[in-house]
């Protein structure tokens, strides 16, 4: 009687320890990664869930006005929804492209409809007034605050695993 309470006494431990190990190291936590190249500072993960939308903002470099671009999560892969952006001079559309939408709208231009797909965006987080910030749920994270500015970042979705989640910062 004795062998059998330690017996399943020790499977029980046994099983605990394996299941807080696959809870601390499995990745199945779905995630927007913001990964530094140079890997001098921390990484920053946004929870998110598949097919959910999250803005870029940032100010161009040129004309000093605000660019908000849309994306979603769906498949491993960020798919562009919608551009927004006030001027059409260097490095701005003035056009959509084949099955997009194109107008505008209180002074803005919106491009809707948006085509392809990216694996990951490589960004380099700006130093003076580029602001780079991350828009979830109502929810804004300057990038330069979280990771520093002059950082040169890739953006991804991907599952992370809970260690990686405690060893980054988790914009909420």
């Amino acid at each position: 009687m004795k062998f059998k309470i330690n017996y399943l006494i020790t499977a029980l431990l046994l099983t605990g320890m394996i299941m807080m190990t696959v809870w601390v190291f499995y990745p199945y936590r779905s995630v927007v990664a913001f990964e530094q190249f140079d890997r001098q500072g921390s990484n920053a993960y946004m929870p998110i869930r598949e097919k959910d939308h999250f803005k870029l903002k940032f100010t161009h470099s040129v004309h000093l006005s605000d660019v908000v671009e849309e994306y979603e999560v769906k498949d491993k892969k960020l798919y562009p929804v919608e551009m927004v952006y006030e001027d059409t001079a260097i490095g701005m559309p003035s056009n959509a492209g084949e099955g997009e939408t194109f107008e505008m709208k209180d002074g803005k231009y919106y491009i809707s409809n948006l085509t392809g797909s990216h694996e990951f965006i490589n960004l380099s987080v700006g130093q003076v007034r580029a602001d780079h910030t991350i828009i979830y749920k109502n929810d804004s994270y300057l990038l330069k605050d979280v990771l520093g500015a002059g950082s040169v970042i890739r953006i991804s979705p991907k599952h992370v695993s809970n260690w990686e989640l405690m060893r980054g910062e988790t914009l909420k």
